[in-house]
């Protein structure tokens, strides 16, 4: 039996995430408009900075509630979200609530508890909507994911850390309450960074606004850290809107449809297989360039720095003679197109994606071609196999569609056409899978799916194409038995009415 939410579930939700996304948003603009534009003056400003700008806090934290009500196997993520918020906003309570006032604020504080909280969770955050988004990934995905999660952490360690480091003085726990900020802020910023490489550089706008406000909390932490430290940026509240850009880009995951899995599998050819490695290569090098040249002399660096692009020009070297050998190993040498392997690859990587990008899988087979064959001899059958193949490729090659010879005398079809548009696309394969001439005839049956709407797995996909490919040659072969039936009986009754004719003649 379905569960059915009360209707006075129905009603209360959209009204609270309206009121939430009110706080949320306007709440940061308010704040952002009083403090980088000075609307409202002093007077707003104690207002402004104070209880609303903990209240949008608090509201980011009840978004990601929001979220986790609904999130199915993904509530543990936003709970965790949620409550790396919350420690967040109950930090700036105890800030406005106890310290705003005080010209010089213990440091630490019980606030700075909340405030490094924010970052464990949030970090578990990420790896429970890894897990719940992600199953059985490829190791290559693996292996992007963990070259960017170290080469941004490398990277922020050089270019934040360290910074923050060399401005940073007072008591141990001091200095060291103050670098734990821009640990957390680079781990955080690491760590979506390696998520964004496991989606193949393509998020989506769950890890976009992760990611964005990550980002704005990095620059928000160095920016304070600079103005209390080093006094080398203005005062005044300038900073403060910065952190809320951070916390409404988490919040507004509330407002955002359920997300497609991370695919497991994705193309690796080309040089999108070396985009990541030589990216964070080359970063590396910079790195280590700078550090050889400020401790050690030139000569090592160059030499360092050459032993990298070395590699990575080995690395591309490797890549390009693989796709070529790939290739070749996923090519019909006889007819120029895709062979099984080939298709049986495009079927299961496209079927990943045919919830966005729907695709008609067509099984063809050749009526006629054993005959051929006994008759003209192998030679002539694999000429024609080849002009067959030719005519498939011009008549349905290009515009999302593949053609491949699958074995013998049998192709297939993939396509983004489906409907009438894929329609079309069979007829035009059939066609082109059609030859005559003295002594033979040559046509195709064929059978079709369509992927998600009938199948959705390659398994499936296959079986029912290829039901469907011998049910029409069944019915194909059957009617010509019938064809053949029907003109034996007429020569029968022609022959019977000729001998009948030749004895009233003779009796006359």
């Amino acid at each position: 039996m379905a569960f059915t939410a009360p209707a006075n579930d129905l009603r209360v939700v959209p009204r609270l995430r309206a009121t939430i996304g009110l706080v949320l948003f306007g709440g940061a603009l308010l704040v952002a408009l009083v403090d980088w534009l000075g609307i409202g003056g002093s007077g707003l400003d104690s207002a402004v900075n104070g209880p609303l700008y903990d209240a949008v806090i608090a509201s980011a934290g009840l978004g990601c509630l929001l979220k986790a009500r609904s999130a199915g196997r993904e509530r543990g993520a936003w709970v965790a979200f949620s409550a790396a918020l919350f420690c967040w906003g109950a930090s700036e309570v105890y800030w406005t609530a106890f310290l705003a006032g005080n010209a010089s604020p213990p440091y630490p504080s019980p606030a700075d508890i909340g405030y490094l909280a924010f970052y464990p969770l949030a970090a578990t955050g990420l790896y429970l909507l890894v897990r719940a988004r992600a199953k059985e990934l490829d190791w290559r995905l693996w292996m992007d994911g963990l070259i960017a999660t170290l080469g941004t952490a490398a990277l922020g360690a050089a270019l934040i850390f360290e910074f923050v480091a060399d401005r940073t003085s007072g008591t141990t726990i001091q200095v060291a309450t103050t670098l734990a900020y821009p640990l957390g802020d680079i781990l955080m910023l690491a760590l979506v960074v390696g998520i964004v490489a496991l989606t193949r550089w393509r998020p989506g706008r769950t890890w976009s606004l992760l990611l964005a406000g990550l980002v704005a909390l990095v620059v928000a932490d160095v920016a304070y850290i600079l103005q209390t430290t080093d006094a080398s940026l203005p005062g005044g509240e300038w900073i403060e809107p910065i952190y809320l850009v951070a916390a409404a880009c988490i919040g507004a995951e509330a407002w955002q449809a359920r997300t497609d899995t991370i695919q497991p599998r994705a193309r690796f050819d080309g040089w999108r297989e070396l985009m990541i490695p030589a990216f964070f290569a080359a970063v590396m090098i910079g790195l280590f360039a700078m550090q050889y040249f400020s401790h050690t002399s030139g000569l090592t660096a160059v030499l360092w720095a050459a032993t990298m692009i070395a590699i990575i020009a080995r690395l591309g070297l490797s890549v390009r003679e693989n796709k070529r050998l790939l290739e070749q190993v996923r090519t019909d040498h006889l007819t120029g197109l895709g062979n099984q392997g080939r298709m049986q690859f495009d079927l299961a990587s496209r079927c990943l994606r045919a919830g966005e990008e729907p695709l008609t899988l067509v099984l063809l087979d050749l009526n006629g071609f054993k005959h051929y064959n006994d008759t003209f001899g192998h030679p002539a059958g694999d000429a024609m196999l080849k002009r067959l193949g030719e005519q498939l490729s011009e008549a349905v090659g290009g515009g999302g569609t593949d053609a491949y010879r699958v074995g013998g005398a049998e192709f297939a079809v993939l396509t983004t056409a489906v409907g009438k548009s894929g329609e079309d696309v069979i007829k035009r394969a059939g066609e082109a899978l059609t030859a005559s001439g003295p002594g033979f005839q040559l046509s195709a049956a064929w059978g079709s799916v369509e992927i998600p709407a009938e199948a959705a797995t390659p398994t499936a996909a296959m079986q029912f194409a290829d039901v469907r490919m011998y049910a029409q040659k069944e019915s194909r072969r059957l009617a010509h038995r019938t064809e053949l039936a029907l003109a034996s009986d007429e020569g029968a009754v022609h022959l019977r009415r000729a001998r009948d004719g030749e004895a009233l003649e003779q009796r006359q």
